[in-house]
């Protein structure tokens, strides 16, 4: 039988709390929904897999769960990750998260409750112990970084972003969309790309204020040092992002910014970028889009990081 909901965890070197996580979820269910775990190994280090395989009877005692594991050759990061385990997924509603997550109880209701074929739910994201409180994010232009949304209207409401731990979406939306970017390498600017994408091509997102994950974030320290070993592939992210989206003065203010805030890498950066498919991939997206970045600027308000007309 078909799972209704595949959910779908990159991984990388997570030994430790990958198989209690999908035992939490797991637990957290309230309907009869089976569900499938769909586990990309990015290339770990750590065992994860391994030790995870060893978890799959006890993980399975849990009714209707299924677990698919793949392993990749290459550190590949996580949208790619992400894309191969949403090739993998069997069910029609995938539910993208994290491996350090814990999903809120009845989860699966209110997916099942709220999900529509042209619609993407972005889950309330949460902070063990703290107030902290994230439903969805907006972007930042010129700059193509995001800040969380920390308010919210309740119910079912329109944000511009979702965020990788806390996503769901139809999987023939999904497939429609053509996943996330494969230009996006490692790590940065690849959720708020694609979720600009789904809005450009008629799709919406919308906050789901109870629908929470807990989400264990990286201590301060630990996540700065994170960033200074993935700064090369996050500048060249957020280059290709502008550069598919922005007007040519936006792309001006862009390239300006991070020469100026990131000298160190930013020459390496551009000429990946130049390099890639970035301005084939922007005709492409162009000739597929039922709105256009202004509407998308426009429809939610968004100004500068200073607080003026974007352009």
């Amino acid at each position: 039988m078909r799972p209704d909901i595949s959910v779908l965890i990159p991984a990388r070197n997570e030994r430790s709390r990958l198989a209690p996580t999908i035992q939490a979820i797991a637990r957290a269910r309230s309907t009869d929904a089976r569900v499938e775990f769909v586990i990309v190994d990015d290339a770990s280090t750590d065992g994860c897999i391994a030790n995870l395989v060893s978890a799959v009877p006890r993980l399975l005692e849990e009714p209707k769960i299924d677990i698919r594991v793949c392993r990749l050759d290459q550190h590949s990061g996580n949208y790619r990750a992400r894309n191969q385990a949403a090739a993998l997924a069997s069910a029609d509603i995938l539910f993208i998260t994290d491996a350090h997550v814990q999903f809120c109880q009845a989860w699966d209701e209110r997916v099942l409750d709220h999900v529509r074929p042209n619609r993407i739910l972005a889950g309330t994201v949460t902070q063990r112990d703290t107030p902290f409180r994230g439903y969805g994010c907006r972007l930042l232009v010129p700059l193509m970084g995001t800040s969380w949304n920390r308010e919210t209207n309740g119910g079912v409401t329109p944000v511009p972003i979702s965020v990788c731990s806390a996503t769901v979406i139809p999987r023939d939306l999904f497939d429609k969309l053509g996943g996330y970017d494969p230009g996006m390498l490692q790590y940065g600017a690849g959720e708020p790309e694609f979720s600009v994408r789904a809005w450009l091509h008629g799709a919406e997102i919308c906050s789901l204020a109870d629908l929470e994950v807990e989400h264990e974030f990286k201590p301060r320290d630990e996540f700065t040092s994170f960033l200074a070993g993935v700064r090369l592939f996050w500048v060249h992210n957020c280059i290709r992002f502008g550069l598919l989206y922005l007007s040519e003065l936006g792309c001006m203010q862009l390239l300006r910014y991070y020469a100026r805030a990131f000298p160190a890498v930013f020459q390496q950066a551009l000429e990946m970028v130049q390099s890639s498919n970035v301005w084939e991939r922007r005709e492409f997206l162009e000739t597929r889009r039922q709105r256009s970045f202004e509407w998308f600027v426009g429809r939610f308000g968004l100004k500068n990081q200073i607080g003026g007309e974007i352009v």
